[in-house]
């Protein structure tokens, strides 16, 4: 591979030195009988499918397609809506999941996705992002995470410069990435791609939603990388008039079946040659997919005529070269380069900046998780004094509330998270940025500050305001639990987010297990007298063991408490007897320390399993 020679001044680097991404010999990708189907449910009749089962049917977008592309070619897959253009360029480039058949090769030699995925890029039609990012800002993430180890800092920051320079895009580096043009962000995504010296470019409808002049600048920096010897594939739509003589060689596609590969001309003189004559004034590019289109008022009739033209070309000599062509492609090893390790650190990263944009909704919620402590404390002022019979109640409401609120706020705080992100994880993965693991990982460090931070701030506003039993070795062992019990929450919450798809069949169904674990906390049943068949659920809750510890730091140290004047009262003199009443165990502190972690550890472990899963499946092109 043709390497970067980067001087000091960056005006010295050449666009064809940061262009020549390929291999000096030639190289050819091919593909032979690509098929392809998807599930689709049929009807659509929720009450039927519940008593009958779903009824599942397989529609084919791909059948039997073929073709082959080599070094220094523009290509452009055409076709009318629905006719798979997305679908073959997603199969093609090994980023497509499902039912597939047929072959996919490099120079004749049968390519794996590893290796797909590092020596070519795939920019979508729309891209997604962190879009508080800068535009600086997400060149250097994806730079640190596609490219290879051996580029240092200021090369890998000059390679950056030149790209951005090349494709106009100097004056939005510190533009964010949401406030961009929607022709800003094609080429933002085409640099991307072009940071790890692709030797073939995939571009899903490059020219979606530009105007005329902005579709033409993007076509004609695609027909310059591959002059420059890339292999360069695009699905278009329908372009404009005269855009389509930037192609080297056309693909048409109607049905999910290959009606057409070869250059412009030669696709009018085979439509000629079945009696297609494209008027002299006429867009060649809405000739060649009119002839193709399926209308509904006329399915049956154009699905025949769609038949026919695939059968034709199948027999011309047009089809029968390509064939051959195919069948003769090189065998040739192709070397991928490595992908840098530093995953985790740059994911770190990138959560950070996406925090520290966002900072005004994260102080909004530790000032509510605040005022709502001093808010939580004013009725109890003053209870610790002297307590007595009826302070027993108000201590213990005080335990119950400090725990449910911490729980409460961590827990639904990362609802949100996975639902939202994961058609980017999908993306990600698939182009082989990085691995669930540390992503996931990420995920658990960067909670872990909050975590800690917010429950101090908390209990010392609870503890200024009510004057709680807490010398400075209580103090740490009061805020340990809360501390565990909001990290546990947000596990329990990351779990709720990885394993269903909204945020609201999350939270419907995190109320049953709300309320049964509640019910386990010791305010509402008395634990010690539960019957044998329940009593493990006290567990399984987070509840429980939140409560039970941080009341032990407040009772155990408890040596008398007043009682009534009546002595035919009952009174609880002792606060070993307090959580006597409460069916709490004096020598559990550090069992539920323990529960606690137990319930954090399980929790990420299963959603980290549930985000592996869900990784696997098909992201959106």
């Amino acid at each position: 591979m043709a390497t970067f020679v980067f001087t000091r001044n960056q005006n010295d680097v050449s666009i064809s030195q940061l262009t020549k991404f390929c291999l000096p010999n030639e190289i050819s990708l091919s593909w032979r009988n690509i098929s392809y189907k998807v599930e689709r449910r049929r009807g659509g009749n929720y009450l039927r499918d519940f008593f009958i089962g779903k009824q599942i049917e397989y529609v084919k977008l791909l059948n039997g397609v073929h073709g082959i592309v080599k070094s220094g070619t523009l290509m452009a897959i055409m076709g009318p809506s629905g006719a798979g253009k997305t679908s073959l360029l997603a199969r093609i480039s090994l980023r497509i999941k499902g039912t597939v058949c047929g072959e996919v090769l490099l120079n004749g030699k049968s390519a794996d996705t590893e290796t797909m995925s590092r020596i070519s890029g795939f920019v979508p039609q729309q891209d997604i992002t962190i879009e508080s990012l800068t535009v600086q800002e997400h060149m250097e993430f994806m730079a640190r995470m596609k490219m290879d180890r051996e580029y240092q800092s200021p090369l890998r920051k000059q390679r950056i410069s030149v790209l951005l320079t090349q494709l106009g895009l100097v004056k939005c580096c510190s533009t964010k990435l949401s406030q961009l043009s929607c022709g800003e962000r094609k080429r933002i995504s085409l640099a991307v791609e072009l940071l790890n010296e692709p030797r073939i470019i995939f571009c899903d409808e490059p020219t979606t939603g530009l105007d005329s002049f902005a579709a033409l600048t993007v076509i004609k920096t695609l027909r310059d990388l591959a002059n420059r010897g890339c292999i360069v594939i695009c699905s278009i739509h329908q372009p404009a008039s005269g855009l389509l003589e930037l192609f080297h060689e056309i693909i048409i596609l109607s049905s999910g079946r290959l009606a057409f590969q070869g250059n412009t001309l030669e696709a009018l003189r085979f439509l000629q040659s079945l009696n297609f004559e494209c008027p002299t004034t006429f867009n060649i590019a809405e000739f060649l997919v009119k002839q193709l289109s399926i209308n509904r008022e006329r399915e049956s009739e154009n699905l025949k005529k769609v038949k026919w033209i695939c059968d034709k070309f199948e027999e011309s000599i047009y089809g029968q070269q390509l064939v051959k062509i195919i069948s003769k492609s090189v065998t040739e090893t192709l070397s991928a380069n490595s992908q840098h390790k530093t995953q985790l650190h740059w994911l770190m990263w990138r959560i950070y900046i996406d925090y520290k944009r966002n900072l005004s909704s994260i102080c909004f919620r530790f000032s509510l998780y605040m005022f709502i402590g001093i808010l939580l404390s004013t009725p109890y002022i003053g209870i610790m004094k002297n307590i007595d019979q009826n302070g027993i109640q108000s201590i213990q409401g005080l335990m119950y509330l400090i725990i449910t609120e911490t729980i409460f706020t961590f827990n639904y705080s990362v609802f949100y998270t996975f639902s939202n992100e994961l058609p980017l994880l999908l993306r990600d993965i698939s182009n082989g940025l990085y691995n669930p693991a540390p992503y996931y990982l990420s995920k658990i460090i960067i909670t872990i500050p909050g975590a800690i931070i917010q429950p101090l701030m908390f209990i010392s506003i609870i503890y200024t305001i009510v004057g709680l039993n807490i010398n400075d070795y209580n103090f740490f062992l009061f805020l340990l639990p809360v501390v565990l019990s909001a990290m546990s929450a947000s596990a329990v919450g990351y779990l709720m987010s990885a394993i269903f798809k909204s945020i609201t069949t999350a939270s419907l169904f995190s109320v049953p297990i709300d309320f049964i674990t509640l019910i386990f906390s010791g305010l509402f049943l008395q634990l010690g007298n539960l019957a044998p068949h329940i009593e493990w659920l006290k567990y399984t809750s987070h509840f429980y063991y939140g409560i039970e510890a941080i009341s032990l730091t407040q009772w155990r140290e408890v040596d008398k408490i007043d009682c009534p004047a009546d002595p035919e009262e009952p009174c609880v003199s002792t606060g070993i007897m307090v959580l006597e009443k409460y069916g709490y165990k004096s020598d559990h502190y550090f069992i539920d320390c323990l529960g606690l972690i137990v319930i954090f550890s399980i929790s990420h472990i299963i959603g980290f399993l549930a985000i592996r899963i869900r990784s696997n499946k098909q992201p959106i092109y």
